[in-house]
């Protein structure tokens, strides 16, 4: 019989949350690793006010950079999707990292680039984002590092052979060598 003690006893958040199928695990794993590594890199990006979404929008931004894109094509070439990408690009406007300006041929559409402190930013940045990625992951020999993007790569497609994400996106022009570097 159990003791008043052990009957009252909680357990701990980690016996709460418990996987009923290899799968369900798999996806617990996934998440919890996610989640950690993208709050070391949001550690990174604090001094900046930046979050892992908002610097993603800059480092968008900077590879087609000075022209920019509209709203939309950011949204579509996010690694992840985001609820409310006008929140996030008033907070990079306020910051003062990008401007967006109506097309003077569609006033509809809305481009969005960056300011010369947004390239700063983005070009400062860089340097320690690598860093921190070394440190996460640093000690899985790239054999397995590239197992694990085949397999996530493998997770990421639908029944059809598409990716669950939007694919219809504008490509990303590779920037040149010494242009505007």
């Amino acid at each position: 019989m159990a003791t008043s003690r052990q009957a009252t006893q909680q357990p701990s958040n980690r016996d709460l949350l418990v996987a009923e199928t290899t799968e369900q695990g798999a996806f617990f794993d996934l998440v919890r690793v996610a989640s950690r590594l993208e709050g070391e890199l949001n550690r990174v990006f604090r001094p900046y006010d930046l979050t892992t979404a908002t610097f993603s929008i800059l480092s968008i931004l900077e590879r087609v950079s000075p022209e920019g894109l509209s709203c939309g094509d950011v949204a579509g070439q996010l690694i992840a999707e985001v609820p409310d990408m006008t929140r996030l690009l008033d907070r990079l406007e306020r910051l003062e990292y990008v401007i967006r300006e109506r097309s003077s041929l569609d006033r509809r559409m809305v481009k969005v680039r960056l300011t010369e402190r947004g390239i700063e930013v983005v070009r400062n940045l860089k340097d320690a984002v690598q860093r921190c990625h070394k440190e996460q992951f640093g000690s899985i020999p790239p054999e397995k590092l590239d197992q694990l993007r085949a397999l996530l790569k493998e997770l990421g497609r639908d029944e059809r052979g598409g990716t669950t994400r939007n694919e219809s996106s504008v490509p990303m022009p590779r920037r040149q060598v010494g242009a505007g570097s």
